[in-house]
């Protein structure tokens, strides 16, 4: 939103009726000012919530890769052909 302020039109006399529209124009800054902070505060805030997130995220694949980790180890002690190959559980042959 554009604010058309009144300050750009200034006169050489300050009469009541330019006081009057400077204190609007500067209700006007100060609320944009005011919105400005809010909106900062806001995103601020979701910046935070994304990354912890991404961090919460980050620990589930990794808890997640161990299971995998764990699980395929426990089959190998059962003689189970199966190893993890690009991340991924496959079967093998005997004797690999």
């Amino acid at each position: 939103m554009a604010i058309q302020l009144v300050t750009d039109q200034l006169s050489n006399v300050l009469d009541d009726t330019l006081r009057s529209q400077l204190v609007g124009d500067f209700k006007v800054i100060q609320k944009a000012l005011n919105d400005l902070d809010g909106a900062q505060a806001r995103l601020n805030s979701d910046q935070d919530k994304i990354n912890q997130d991404f961090k919460n995220i980050k620990d589930d694949n990794k808890t997640r890769d161990a299971n995998v980790q764990a699980i395929v180890n426990i089959l190998t002690k059962y003689d189970v052909p199966i190893q993890i190959v690009n991340g991924k559980v496959v079967e093998t042959e005997e004797g690999e």
